[in-house]
């Protein structure tokens, strides 16, 4: 049914459209489609439908289309995605953290607990008995002075021109290097050297003793023998003793202070100015 409904439908614009075309042409022909309804016209002049003079005539001729070709696809490649490389990550050095010290805590020191024993039971008569009090040792102190003593004392000298009047000649320089052998705190040995203008005197041995042993300061006395010289008759000696009195001042272990005075005679008065007098001032350092 529907292709008589387009026939009709192109036959009508046909007619009204080309009537002229149609007279002056032999043949006509009009494809609607391929495969659907074509039409033909001959010569001769008049109306294309429903009319026919002088042995014109419309034929309606159906033309097959062509074949349905059915042709595969052509293939599309994919191309495969292109490989992505991941590179690895760099290594990152870090330094290792500074060693932090944690000092211990410090060690707290809790008192033992107190163990309360109950008091013995004593059965008989009780005795009173009176405690026992015990003292604790004096700590033990080395009050032993050093052994070897050196010393030196510079001062001045002066004899004695007369005893009635207490009349001294003219003070001269005069120094004294010595030794001491100290055994206790208050007892010593001496020897000493005694050097004048006019003389020399040797003090061969002595005895000193010292008060106040245990002090820093220690007054002392000593008596030495000793043996004279004077400058003026050398190799001619005398004999005689030495009688002195003075001060010592310890600073501490090893120094000292010393002063001194000092009275020495001859018996006899041979070949040596005396009676003299040397006051003498120094200091000396204690060893062993």
């Amino acid at each position: 049914m529907s292709r008589f409904v387009r026939l009709f439908a192109v036959l009508s614009v046909f007619v009204v459209a080309f009537p002229a075309e149609a007279r002056r042409h032999k043949h006509v022909t009009v494809l609607v489609a391929p495969g659907q309804v074509a039409v033909s016209a001959h010569e001769g002049t008049g109306t294309v439908v429903g009319y026919r003079r002088h042995r014109r005539h419309y034929d309606a001729v159906v033309v097959p289309g062509p074949a349905p070709v059915y042709a595969p696809p052509a293939p599309v490649y994919v191309a495969p995605p292109a490989p992505v490389y991941v590179a690895p990550p760099a290594p990152v050095y870090v330094a290792p953290p500074a060693p932090v010290y944690v000092a211990p805590p410090a060690p707290a020191y809790t008192a033992p607990p107190v163990v309360y024993v109950p008091a013995p039971v004593v059965s008989g008569p009780l005795v009173h008995t009176t405690p026992v009090v015990v003292k604790a040792p004096r700590p033990v102190v080395d009050n032993k002075p050093n052994f070897l003593a050196l010393k030196y004392m510079p001062g001045f000298s002066s004899n004695i021109t007369s005893f009635d009047d207490v009349d001294f000649s003219t003070p001269t320089f005069a120094h004294s290097p010595g030794l001491e052998l100290r055994f206790t705190r208050w007892l010593s040995l001496r020897s000493d050297l005694e050097f004048r203008q006019d003389s020399r005197t040797w003090d061969v041995l002595g005895v000193k003793t010292s008060l106040f042993p245990r002090s820093p300061v220690k007054p002392y006395a000593s008596v030495s023998f000793s043996i004279n010289e004077h400058l003026k008759n050398q190799g001619n000696y005398s004999f005689g003793f030495a009688a002195a009195a003075g001060l010592d001042v310890f600073i501490g272990k090893y120094f000292f202070l010393e002063a001194e005075v000092r009275y020495r005679m001859t018996p006899g008065s041979c070949c040596t100015e005396v009676p003299a007098l040397t006051g003498l001032v120094g200091g000396g350092v204690a060893f062993f």
